[in-house]
């Protein structure tokens, strides 16, 4: 399985069908979408958030794709943090596929999970919303508090190798919880770790408590996998 479409309302995996290995140079994050299947008609390549697709007349428009990276694709724009609607996930590494009936002709905004700097560096990413939706605060280094996020985090996501420890107080204080990557994927040199949490439920934490984060594994809570032994997916398999 290369590449992940993830219907949220529903809750259920499914695989994007695959069409052929995407020859990427390197480990560059991208995403073309595209207006036919089989990644065929009007198209346009994104490397940065864009929170509304009908600035580049694409609104409604993709049904297939070929990316790299982890890529949050939502129902409405601005990240639909109030909206009830459906989103969708691709992951992926230099892969293209049709999308499933129903993330087709469905996104109105989207944006990349992870380091603006490299495709598996250590980073994390923290939501407003359920889902990874709404407002975000992001980073690579410790953060003694969230600024606007503070108490308002619903949902987050780490990627790369390293440990994050989280707190439900300001300055390192607090409950506390480390999580490392728990999922891999891989085409040939490249690699992507990250793990995920749709809620803090599943965290083990109440929501909007997340209020600071350290890098590196200071909980004698612990989630993911230090020693890299993490569930994945392999383009060569």
């Amino acid at each position: 399985m290369r590449a992940v479409l993830l219907w949220c309302c529903l809750v259920f995996f499914t695989v994007a069908t695959p069409i052929e290995k995407f020859t990427g140079a390197d480990d560059s994050r991208y995403f073309i979408g595209y207006a036919g299947l089989n990644y065929t008609g009007a198209h346009y390549q994104f490397i940065d958030y864009m929170p509304d697709l009908s600035e580049v007349q694409m609104d409604n428009t993709i049904e297939s794709s070929c990316a790299t990276g982890v890529w949050n694709l939502y129902n409405a724009v601005n990240y639909d943090l109030n909206s009830n609607e459906s989103r969708c996930i691709f992951i992926g590494i230099n892969w293209c596929g049709n999308w499933i009936t129903q993330c087709q002709n469905m996104v109105s905004s989207l944006r990349y999970t992870g380091s603006p700097y490299g495709l598996n560096d250590d980073y994390y990413n923290l939501y407003e919303g359920t889902s990874f939706r709404g407002r975000e605060f992001r980073g690579n280094t410790n953060a003694a508090d969230l600024g606007d996020l503070d108490m308002a985090v619903s949902s987050l996501v780490v990627t790369g190798q390293s440990a994050w420890t989280f707190y439900t107080d300001v300055n390192f204080t607090g409950s506390n919880v480390c999580v490392y990557a728990d999922e891999h994927y891989a085409n040939g040199s490249i690699h992507l770790d990250f793990a995920r949490f749709y809620t803090m439920d599943e965290l083990g934490m109440a929501d909007n408590s997340i209020r600071s984060v350290a890098r590196g594994c200071l909980s004698d809570r612990v989630l993911g996998h230090s020693d890299g032994e993490r569930r994945g997916q392999d383009a060569t398999n």
